[in-house]
This record gives structure tokens, C-alpha cells and sequence, in this order.
């Protein structure tokens, strides 16, 4: 079933965002699986004469598309994980650091290492196989080449240092409890350690970790005629910016055949961000 909006609204307990645009965008909505998917530019069309090849056989051109795709990636990335902080920041949240007394350099091995730590933590402090723990994580390198993870805890008991020394096992350990000046910083001041160097995060190596128990930003998109009303609300933030979107037609070929061309439409879309009201907050 196909169904099109052509306003975006996201709240968190401190924020709310507004996308307004120009055109409506379509998506599909999966009835059984009750998921979307958006008309969004697949990865082939940027490889269309190069569809199966890997990134290192991509041209310079190429692969510098796709290096754009992937900073643009990251930096929506940024807000995701601010807004997850802000949905699940409680007074119980806490900041780990894991580090490596050995200088592995290999991502896929301390991932697997990482995993590995979440399970036991989660089996030492909850005694259960079964997920309790709730964090988002994500992983980063050191001037020699070393890696360590920050992982934001939410909801966390306290567990002692020397407890969680024994389960990581693979170095030192740093735990703290987060505290902000405001509501509205947290999200913003956590999600820094998550953003540092992204550009320059391994290319399709898996950046970020998080559990699936996190409670997620409310959206809502609607088809509408009018404007969202700001009036009496603090606004933070508003900009407007150009979005390119893909057409796709038929034409024929030289041979006569038909072949599917692509082309991409540009159209305004108004973006504006308001401070919540204490009163109106999201849970």
C-alpha cells in the first residue's frame, strides 16, 4: 500500500522536530510486517554501470560518492543517537569506557570481544540470558592504532569497579555517572563521543552498537495543507534546504530495447526545531 506525507514530525522529551516539505514523498507500507520504505535513492543507482563491484574496485569517482553517501549516513547518525539518549536518559545513566591492555587493531575482532562483554554483563548483573541491559555503544580508535568502546549505559545499577574489571577481562575500565547542567544538553553533550572522527570510521565496518530495548523518538507524518503552527513555542532552530529525490522513467536504447533512466528532481524542504515544554514532555 502506498501512502505519501508531506510533514515529518519527531518528538523526544525535550524536543520536537518539523520537516515541511515541498513535494510529497511517497513510501510503500509493508500491511503484514507493518514497515516503510521510502523512495529513497538506492545504492545501485550511484553504481549503475558498476553494480556488483566492491569498494576498492569502485573508480576514484566512485568511491568518492560513496564516501559522501557514507559521511551524509553518519551525520544523520548523530541525531538518531542524541534523540535515543533523550528518550532514555534517566538518573541512573552511566558512561563506560573499555580499553585494550594489548594494541589490537583488528575492528572485527574487538567487536566480537565487545559482544561477547555485553552478554556476561548483562548475565552477571541481571542473571538471565535474556536482554536486559539497555545502552547504545560505539567504538574508536587511538592515536597508535588501539581501540576502545564508549558505551552509554541507561538504567544501570550500580556494579562495582572491580566486578566490572573481572568481566571485561581485556584492560582497564572507566564508569561515571553522567551529570548535565540542563535536560536539554544531554542528548547533545553524550552523542559527542559517538560523532568524534566518524568520517574517518572504517568503510563498512559496524560504527555503533545498540540494544533493542531502547524506547524510540514518537514520528508522525501526515498529509496536510497547513503549516505547522509555532506560535507561543520556543524555536530553537529553523533552516531551509534543497532535497534531491529520484524520478525514474523508460526510454529506449540504441538497440531499441528499453532501459530505465534516472533522474533526480530538487524540491524546498523547511526543517524547524522547538524546545518542549516541561509540561508537555514525551515518555
Amino acid at each position: 500500500m502506498l501512502k505519501a506525507y508531506n510533514q515529518k514530525i519527531i518528538e523526544t522529551p525535550t524536543y520536537t522536530e518539523i520537516w515541511e516539505y515541498e513535494k510529497p514523498i511517497v513510501y510503500k507500507v509493508d500491511e503484514k510486517k507493518n514497515e516503510e520504505y521510502e523512495h529513497q535513492t538506492p545504492e545501485w543507482i550511484n553504481n549503475l554501470n558498476e553494480p556488483n563491484k566492491k569498494y576498492d574496485e569502485l573508480t576514484a569517482e566512485k568511491q568518492y560518492d560513496s564516501l559522501k553517501r557514507k559521511q551524509k549516513h553518519y551525520k544523520n547518525m548523530r541525531f538518531e543517537i542524541a534523540r535515543l539518549i533523550d528518550m532514555n536518559f534517566d538518573d541512573n545513566t552511566k558512561f563506560l569506557t573499555l580499553t585494550f591492555k594489548e594494541n589490537i587493531q583488528n575492528i572485527e575482532t574487538t567487536n566480537d570481544e565487545f559482544k561477547k562483554f555485553i552478554k556476561r554483563l548483562n548475565y552477571q548483573t541481571y542473571k538471565t540470558k535474556k536482554s536486559q541491559i539497555k545502552y547504545l555503544a560505539t567504538w574508536e580508535k587511538q592515536k597508535r592504532g588501539a581501540i576502545h568502546y564508549h558505551i552509554v549505559l541507561f538504567s544501570f545499577p550500580f556494579v562495582p569497579h572491580e566486578r566490572l574489571m573481572k568481566i571485561w577481562g581485556h584492560g582497564l575500565v572507566w564508569i561515571n555517572k553522567i551529570d548535565v547542567d540542563a535536560v536539554e544538553n544531554r542528548g547533545r553533550y553524550l552523542s559527542k563521543y559517538f560523532d568524534k572522527d566518524l568520517d574517518l570510521k572504517e568503510h563498512k565496518k559496524k560504527a555503533f552498537f545498540k540494544s533493542q530495548n531502547l524506547k524510540i523518538p514518537k514520528e508522525t507524518k501526515r498529509l496536510t495543507e497547513q503549516e505547522y503552527d509555532t506560535n507561543g513555542q520556543e524555536v530553537l532552530h529553523t533552516k531551509n534546504y534543497i532535497r534531491r529525490s529520484p524520478k525514474f522513467s523508460e526510454e529506449l536504447n540504441e538497440s531499441g530495447a528499453l532501459e530505465q533512466v534516472v533522474e533526480f528532481e530538487e524540491s524546498n524542504v523547511k526543517y524547524t526545531k522547538i524546545k518542549k515544554d516541561k509540561n508537555t514532555e514525551t515518555h
